[in-house]
């Protein structure tokens, strides 16, 4: 049960992501908004909501704050973790907003995947994570298929035929699709 409910946790927060993706895509498109106002706007909500869950899991002692600045305080490296992923995440939350107010929530989407293989390429070489084989194809698989569905890599056997591409222009300029 709590495998099923750690699943469940990472499910909503995949379509919360997503939501939150195509909300901001429709409010860049609706309003003229800079990147950088966005992603302030963005870390000024994720800050109070934040500090609502703290308050929260601190009264039921899941959590410790003064236990956690304590940490901080008397480790150098986890301070500079901390700092540099404050920036990391910053310039990376930039980045996509701008690629969503550029292209799409889509775009953006895809290029996310290139974050989660950075990011294990690092701590495998910081010595933060051990190699497994079994990650390394789940990288290779979530990368191809990025790759085939930004048509970085095409597959003829993949390609729509000519008929079916006749189809979806017939489609696509408002006339009736042609019955089979």
């Amino acid at each position: 049960s709590t495998k099923l409910f750690g699943i469940s946790l990472c499910i909503v927060a995949q379509v919360f992501q997503a939501s939150m993706l195509v909300y901001e895509e429709k409010i860049m498109n609706q309003y003229t908004v800079p990147p950088l106002r966005v992603v302030g706007m963005e870390g000024l909500c994720g800050i109070l909501v934040g500090l609502i869950l703290l308050t929260g899991l601190n009264a039921f002692n899941v959590e410790s704050t003064p236990a956690a600045v304590y940490q901080l305080q008397n480790s150098t490296p986890l301070l500079l973790a901390v700092v540099g992923s404050i920036f990391s995440i910053a310039i990376f939350n930039f980045s996509g907003v701008t690629v969503t107010q550029q292209a799409s929530a889509v775009a953006r989407s895809t290029i996310d995947v290139s974050r989660t293989i950075l990011i294990w390429a690092v701590e495998l070489a910081v010595g933060w994570n051990t190699f497994n084989s079994l990650q390394l194809v789940g990288f290779i698989v979530v990368a191809a298929g990025t790759m085939i569905y930004n048509r970085l890599l095409v597959f003829q056997a993949l390609e729509p035929s000519e008929e079916e591409k006749a189809l979806t222009d017939v489609a696509g300029h408002g006339a009736a699709a042609v019955p089979m």
